[in-house]
């Protein structure tokens, strides 16, 4: 978020330069700030992606073009994300509702068929944060051999430690207006590769033009005016003492006329009850001293305040509780994310709101009582090799739908931990890559995973104790180890390594699967909805998009084949969506979607325990593949599932739904026109229906365990007439 109402009063000021002057210099990006031009700006902005989740379809070749033109003009992006939540920050709390309340709005808009505004609106929610996408650009970025680092907190103060040290790591930096909070002299606002041009701001020519103040009443003012560390100070916000809109140079007046300091101005408005409530003037202090000592990884590897030798002891009350530098290390490498390091740290786990605003109460039930199996390991994980203070913690639950419901997780009391159980997991590569060759399956995927352990004697030869001096040492026995403690953790594997019933279930889907299917992760996902009681037929939602055409049956099958390819993804254009839309299912996705974090949080833990505890040797190079190699990096959205039920839905309108021709009248009348970017509809629907057929075995293996594995096989008996 930038400076509040700085960019508005500092474009005119910018100064635009050939994107060639760039030519043979080294630019730090702060990642957040790019991507954030691109999700909100015409003409890269898509504005419906607020209804389908996942990722922008256009931004990868976006982001590759990008690249493209600084690789030709000899420029060396360095792309610096944001790690950790520190204690100062703003919650995107009230951001996010606001969202969801457009999104809502816009959802109105469409079920009045009135599409053209319904666009617009979803457009202006703004739903899609950078931070959700970070995964996603540090693949292109590594795929695009383009470096990149995390910093442990803000990547704000990173730039600007990179920006200033002597050995000139980089030549320029690129970011939001925040930037000048850390005393940037030259800030480039934004490059635009369509012309070739970038913009340029001097912090300097900034300070003239507010009446010529110096550069800490210019911080004051960027502070007071509101950012991402301090809300605006609240008189400002008040139409009875300033006219709305309140402008940048308005915020500097007032702080001129009334003393020139920040605690003058919180003085003179002392009795202002937001002044009070707000007790604004100990959030500044606290704002002024993270800009100040915030923690970046300096040029030999440490974690430490910028003003180390004038840091004060107390720097945890502004940035946080201190992790050991072994897991810094990690985020900065992109082995580890930084959500389960923020819960251990803070204390707290704020659930927000999904796309589809959350207003349903079986959601708010599912997320209050059935993500405990993954958080609850996930912290025990990390907490363990720690010091005793983190191992005894607990994390408060904080949800976007009441203040009033918290709940706390607690770990330290796991018996058995969750270090014992995955602790005899050493198997060498020696080992798996004969196995491996035997069932022709690439190690380091979930499908080897699995099916190496269907040989029982196989199995239990992986029971290995840890050897202290033979740590695991490839990257395809770490992914391995980590994949096989993983499904341990989750209940797949018991503690003699044998494949559980569940598990005996995900090996009979994986086996269905061919190796160019692409279909591992969804199978993965579609037995976890299994198992937590979500993949059923019963349309509990009252929301508009269900299957509406045909027979009671025929719309409960409909449903049930959608929500099984609400895993997959539809293969698209690189350009926005246009097609019908199903808030119905993007109410679905929201359970996709928080189930392929939340196995991401657990089986990034399963690797940082490894690391931590040296079971993994620890002096390599290959940090970046380590964390790119494992799954559930990349969210997906929820186009396939409204593309089948699209074409089921047509079908039942068809005079015969069972004879073939009206398949293809179906197709050619329904998705093939709707779906007009789609590269293959038909293609696609078929691998959205053997991906059906994979879930499937899953759940005839599965047996008793799903109360309604009969009518999944009088659903498969009922689309098998209405395949393509």
């Amino acid at each position: 978020m930038p400076v509040h109402t700085f960019d508005e009063w500092a474009g005119e000021r910018a100064t635009a330069l050939p994107l060639s002057t760039l030519s043979n210099a080294c630019v730090g990006i702060e990642a957040a700030h790019y991507l954030t031009r691109l999700l909100n700006t015409p003409p890269t902005k898509e504005p419906l992606v607020s209804a389908l989740g996942g990722v922008p379809l256009g931004l990868k070749r976006l982001i590759e073009r990008d690249l493209e033109v600084m690789e030709g003009l000899r420029i060396k992006p360095l792309f610096v994300f944001s790690g950790m939540e520190y204690p100062v920050m703003e919650k995107p709390t009230e951001e996010l509702r606001e969202a969801a309340r457009i999104n809502a709005e816009a959802w109105g808009l469409y079920n009045q068929h009135k599409a053209v505004q319904a666009v617009e609106t979803f457009g202006r929610s703004g739903a899609i944060k950078p931070e959700r996408l970070t995964r996603f650009l540090q693949k292109i970025l590594y795929d695009n051999k383009v470096e990149f680092l995390v910093a442990p907190y803000s990547s704000w103060a990173q730039l600007a430690y990179i920006e200033r040290n002597p050995r000139q790591f980089v030549d320029a930096i690129m970011g939001s207006s925040e930037l000048f909070l850390f005393d940037v002299d030259k800030l480039i606002t934004r490059i635009d590769f369509e012309t070739s041009q970038f913009f340029w701001l001097s912090k300097r020519d900034c300070q003239v033009g507010l009446g010529n103040i110096s550069s800490d009443m210019f911080i004051d003012v960027c502070l007071l005016a509101g950012c991402s560390i301090l809300p605006t100070f609240p008189p400002l916000e008040n139409p009875t003492l300033y006219q709305n809109p309140v402008t940048i140079r308005d915020t500097t007046s007032m702080l001129l006329t009334l003393g020139r300091s920040v605690t003058a101005v919180c003085t003179h408005y002392q009795d202002e009850p937001q002044v009070q409530q707000s007790n604004y003037l100990d959030r500044y202090r606290r704002a002024r001293l993270a800009v100040k000592h915030h923690v970046v990884i300096n040029e030999d590897g440490r974690t430490e305040p910028l003003d180390v030798e004038h840091a004060p002891s107390d720097v945890h009350e502004f940035m946080g509780q201190r992790l050991p530098e072994e897991l810094y290390f990690y985020l900065s490498r992109g082995v580890i994310g930084p959500r389960v390091l923020n819960w251990l740290a803070s204390g707290e786990l704020y659930e927000y709101p999904p796309l589809e605003e959350g207003e349903s109460g079986d959601y708010q039930s599912f997320v209050r009582t059935q993500l405990d199996g993954y958080r609850v390991p996930a912290l025990a994980l990390l907490s363990q090799p720690l010091q005793r203070f983190y191992q005894r913690k607990e994390v408060v639950m904080r949800f976007w739908f009441s203040k009033d419901v918290e709940k706390t997780l607690g770990f330290k009391d796991l018996v058995p931990s969750s270090r014992d159980l995955i602790s005899f997991w050493n198997v060498r590569e020696t080992m798996f890559r004969e196995r491996a060759g035997k069932i022709h399956n690439q190690p380091g995927t979930l499908t080897f995973a699995v099916r190496g352990l269907a040989d029982s004697e196989f199995a239990a030869q992986t029971l290995i104790k840890k050897d202290p001096s033979k740590p695991l040492k490839s990257q395809d026995e770490i992914i391995c180890n980590t994949l096989w403690r993983f499904l341990q953790m989750r209940g797949y594997v018991d503690e003699d390594h044998q494949l559980t019933h569940w598990g005996r279930a995900l090996r009979a889907s994986l086996a269905y699967l061919e190796a160019n299917d692409n279909l591992e992760e969804p199978v993965f996902l579609a037995i976890e909805l299994l198992r937590l009681g979500l993949l059923n037929a019963e349309n509990t939602s009252t929301t508009a998009g269900a299957p509406f055409r045909g027979s009671d049956r025929d719309k409960a099958s409909c449903l049930l084949i959608s929500r099984v390819a609400c895993v997959g993804k539809l293969r698209h254009k690189p350009i926005g969506f246009t097609g019908p839309l199903s808030r119905n299912l993007l109410a679905f996705h929201s359970y996709v979607d928080i189930i392929r974090e939340s196995n991401r949080d657990l089986i990034e833990m399963v690797l940082a325990n490894m690391l931590l505890n040296g079971d993994a040797h620890r002096d390599r190079g290959d940090w970046m593949e380590l964390g790119l190699g494992l799954p559930f990096i990349t969210q997906n959205d929820c186009a396939l599932s409204i593309c089948v039920k699209s074409y089921l839905d047509e079908l039942a309108a068809q005079p015969d739904p069972k004879d073939a021709k009206y398949h293809a009248l179906a197709l050619s009348n329904g998705p093939e026109e709707w779906f007009s970017h789609c590269v293959n509809v038909a293609g696609d629907l078929k691998i959205a229906f053997r991906l059906w057929d994979a879930v499937l075995r899953g759940v005839k293996a599965a047996g008793k365990e799903i109360p309604q594995a009969e009518h999944w096989v009088e659903v498969d008996k009922w689309l098998s007439e209405r395949r393509l």
